[in-house]
């Protein structure tokens, strides 16, 4: 997992993560829009550990994106389709966190609302597949001295 810090053109700081793992869960989630669908998803993505961590320590993300995002459609194919992927999430203060603070100052779980940026598929090489028998006879021979 990557973290960096942007800023945008107001010069409010914002958190990046970026890393691979699956799609565990995407929920439809908020506000219904006049269609009577959720306008909104949230992804839960199982993050790989980072590097020289326990993979026993489960790392996650919960990112929200728009239902009608091509972003929403590839978590929900990840999912049903269980691919590992590329993820990136943004971290951006709520409206009421004054500008002025620093994001390290920030606790991203009340401070902030997490935004799904990226999410691709990692593209695996394909197994090798090589004439492998099931059962290979053994002659075990003695050796006379």
């Amino acid at each position: 997992m990557q973290t960096w810090v942007e800023a945008d053109a107001a010069g409010r700081q914002y958190l990046v993560r970026s890393g691979t793992g699956v799609v565990t869960a995407v929920a439809p989630v908020g506000i219904i829009g006049p269609d009577d669908e959720h306008t909104t998803c949230r992804v839960e993505i199982y993050c790989d550990a980072p590097h020289g961590r326990p993979g026993a320590i489960r790392y996650s993300v919960h990112p929200v994106v728009s239902a009608t995002s091509p972003l929403c459609a590839a978590a929900y194919d990840a999912l049903e389709q269980v691919w590992p992927i590329a993820w990136t999430v943004e971290w951006h203060r709520h409206d009421w966190i004054p500008d002025d603070l620093p994001v390290g100052a920030l606790n991203l779980v009340t401070d902030a609302r997490s935004v799904l940026k990226g999410l691709d598929r990692v593209a695996l090489p394909e197994p090798a597949f090589a004439d492998i028998p099931d059962f290979a006879e053994v002659q075990w021979r003695s050796e006379s001295t």
